[in-house]
């Protein structure tokens, strides 16, 4: 809309421009073409009483040749004829007048414009005086006047018509289509990619459109490419702790197989090492899932899922690191049920990275609490994820979210695990927030919308 009234604006003041000047240059023209015709005139009339003139030009006397114009004027009528003798021109204006044919229009007391043209006469090569012709120009001035009037409803009109036009068309045709793509833009901007074109012609902001669409399905497959690189690194850090993890069920299954090999041990005996083998078998096949299931998790529609479930999954499968760094991780669960709406592999990766940004901040070991709750008067759910590291600075809390930034050294983190952990929260309907006091340790606290039956 706004680019319409611009665009509407700037035609109107070109159209106004143009025909004032158009009605301006008219009016210059008439009055000129008006003053040629009234000098002509009264060209003419002094020449038709030349001859009378002529006549009395003998007896040099002023009084006849003032006879003479106005015997003329009485015989041929129209406009008021005066005779002026040189002596009766008192300024140098006038004398001027007298030298050469000229025109003046004067405006009395009533309003009432008239002409007077002065008409050099000259008899036998000597000016003898000046004949001076007055002529009222009030139709004149009406005829200018309705001129003026007819230009300026002509300029109406055209400004008129020119702005329904401009705005159907800035509307229609460029406002509705921009606001598609802006909304559209925005919705990328959120998150909602692979967009389909927000537009269907084949025009400029047609092709705008599916350029746009193209770039969303290009995001989209960038995203998913750098979250699952994202994971993978992740993997590596965990694989560290599941090794460490697995070294004692090793130790007991080959223990126990070298006890059965042996032969010395009993039926009973034997049963019972077989038995535990096979539970630290099972024991070991789990936390290799776990981690292979993980790693090869792809992002899916959304669905139902419930959350409990997926945070008790996730410490499970973050213990060996835990251990490994000699801290301690506490799940505070709940009964309540807390289902939402979201994809299970995204949701274990925000809080994977949560879980390890906790443990890199304990150097010298803590406690990694992770907790859940739920506020029944916003109906949302909250997993708070909260560690007794050294903490961040206040004047560094606004960036924790941005892409490439972290506090670790070189090599170990890309500074992206957050970044990546804020847009799929927002991509669900969530929000993450942080708090966090140097030297007391940091609280991550990640809300989603409750899942409602609709």
């Amino acid at each position: 809309m706004k680019l319409a009234a611009k665009l509407i604006l700037i035609f109107l003041v070109g159209v106004f421009a143009v025909v004032s000047l158009f009605a301006w240059q008219t009016v210059q023209r008439q009055h000129a073409w008006q003053r040629q015709q009234r000098e002509a005139h009264a060209h003419e009339l002094v020449e038709t009483m030349q001859s009378a003139i002529d006549s009395v030009a003998g007896s040099n006397s002023r009084v006849t040749f003032r006879q003479a114009v106005e015997v003329t004027m009485e015989q041929r009528g129209g406009p008021r004829m005066r005779w002026i003798d040189g002596q009766e021109v008192p300024s140098a204006e006038q004398q001027t007048v007298a030298r050469s044919m000229s025109s003046v229009s004067v405006t009395d007391a009533n309003g009432t414009r008239t002409a007077y043209s002065y008409v050099p006469l000259n008899v036998d090569g000597k000016k003898m005086g000046t004949v001076e012709v007055s002529q009222p120009i009030s139709e004149q001035d009406s005829f200018v006047r309705d001129s003026v009037y007819a230009s300026l409803l002509s300029l109406l009109g055209v400004a008129g018509l020119s702005a329904l036009v401009i705005y159907w068309g800035g509307v229609q045709l460029v406002g509705k289509p921009l606001d598609k793509l802006i909304e559209q833009v925005n919705q990328i901007g959120e998150g909602k990619l692979d967009q389909p074109p927000a537009l269907t012609c084949h025009d400029e902001l047609g092709r705008l459109a599916a350029a746009i669409s193209q770039m969303s399905h290009r995001l989209s497959a960038q995203r998913d490419t750098i979250r699952h690189t994202d994971r993978l690194g992740t993997i590596g850090t965990l694989a560290a702790g599941v090794a460490h993890e697995l070294g004692t069920p090793l130790n007991v299954v080959s223990g126990r197989a070298g006890l059965i090999a042996s032969g010395k041990l009993s039926p009973e005996e034997v049963v019972s090492s077989a038995q535990t083998i096979k539970s630290e078998s099972e024991r070991m096949t789990t936390i290799i899932r776990q981690l292979l299931d993980f790693a090869r998790q792809t992002p899916s529609p959304h669905g139902v899922i419930e959350l409990r479930e997926i945070v008790s999954r996730t410490c499970d499968l973050m213990r060996p690191l835990v251990r490994k760094s000699e801290a301690e991780l506490v799940f505070e669960s709940t009964d309540t049920l807390m289902e939402i709406d979201g994809d299970a592999a995204q949701v274990q990766q925000v809080l994977t990275n949560l879980i390890s940004n906790a443990i890199a901040a304990m150097p010298n070991g803590g406690t990694v609490t992770v907790s859940l709750g739920s506020d029944e008067d916003t109906d949302r759910v909250w997993v708070d994820v909260r560690d007794t590291g050294v903490g961040i600075r206040a004047e560094n809390l606004n960036q924790v979210f941005e892409p490439f930034y972290t506090t670790k050294d070189v090599g170990e983190g890309t500074g992206l695990g957050l970044s990546i952990a804020y847009g799929i929260v927002r991509e669900h309907g969530g929000d993450i927030t942080v708090d966090s006091k140097q030297g007391q340790g940091t609280t991550f606290r990640v809300c989603f919308p409750r899942h409602t039956n609709r």
